[in-house]
């Protein structure tokens, strides 16, 4: 399945809309805290997404794209899925043996063309400030796409209280996490659009609320120290402030509701 990348209409590749840079080096240095928190989250989202592939699983091969710990992927191969390939810029981030995973870039896929049936980006496109190139890059590859993002209006308030938390402690955004929040995260019909441009004929979005089951303060406080531009600042600091910095963002969040995601599921062929 491994090939020579090629470029499916004249696309440079990474020409100016390759992810912010740094965003993969956190991401990298997340792993951890990801794992003990936001990919229960995001493993939730996986399965509802998987319900919505616009090809049929059994036997399928599949590109997990932007696969962070692969929970999209190990839901499709739940589905049904032959030969699941995780791919992402963070290598600590991949799935584990035996899952099959490489380390790469959406915009220089190295695979050749036609290799999947079905390409799968779970909230990776919304990393690109245009997620175009990426988009028909994929189509390459494979002839499906499934894809996800926030929808735009979507919020939760434990995220705006445990930021809150995070400043008065000293936490300051790394500057690549402003670029995404300022210039990505496409949802809706402007998602579906996108994908007609990289080339797909058919192209769907729609929203979808998802629970999570993330519901305790120490679930949302877990969501929002594991995130990337968040966990490694965490990690770094002495026990004694990590614990005070966790019970001050619990209390911070305690009464709020569960954490319920309106999602943007896109389907395009």
């Amino acid at each position: 399945m491994v090939g020579p990348t090629g470029r499916a209409g004249g696309v440079p590749p990474g020409a100016g809309v390759t992810p912010a840079e740094g965003a993969g080096e956190a991401y990298d240095a997340a792993s951890t805290g990801w794992r003990a928190g936001p990919e229960r989250m995001y493993a939730r989202m996986a399965e509802v997404m998987a319900a919505h592939a616009p090809v049929a699983l059994a036997g399928a091969r599949v590109l997990d794209a932007g696969a962070g710990t692969g929970v999209a992927g190990e839901a499709l191969r739940r589905r049904g899925a032959r030969c699941v390939v995780a791919l992402d810029l963070a290598p600590t981030m991949l799935p584990r043996p035996p899952a099959l995973a490489a380390v790469g870039d959406l915009t220089r896929l190295p695979f050749a063309a036609a290799s999947f049936d079905l390409a799968a980006a779970a909230f990776s496109l919304n990393h690109f400030t245009d997620p175009v190139p990426p988009m028909t890059e994929l189509r390459r590859v494979a002839g499906a796409l499934l894809a996800t993002a926030y929808a735009p209006e979507w919020a939760h308030p434990a995220k705006e209280a445990v930021d809150d938390v995070l400043a008065r402690h000293g936490h300051r955004p790394p500057e690549w996490y402003a670029v995404v929040r300022a210039d990505a995260n496409p949802g809706g019909e402007d998602l579906a659009t996108f994908a007609r441009a990289a080339g797909y004929g058919e192209a769907r979005a729609e929203v979808v609320e998802v629970s999570t089951g993330m519901n305790t303060p120490a679930d949302l406080v877990d969501w929002r120290f594991g995130m990337a531009h968040v966990a490694p600042w965490v990690g770094a600091l002495p026990t004694g402030e990590r614990v005070a910095l966790r019970r001050a963002a619990e209390t911070a969040v305690t009464g709020m509701p569960p954490l319920v995601v309106a999602m943007v599921v896109l389907t395009a062929r």
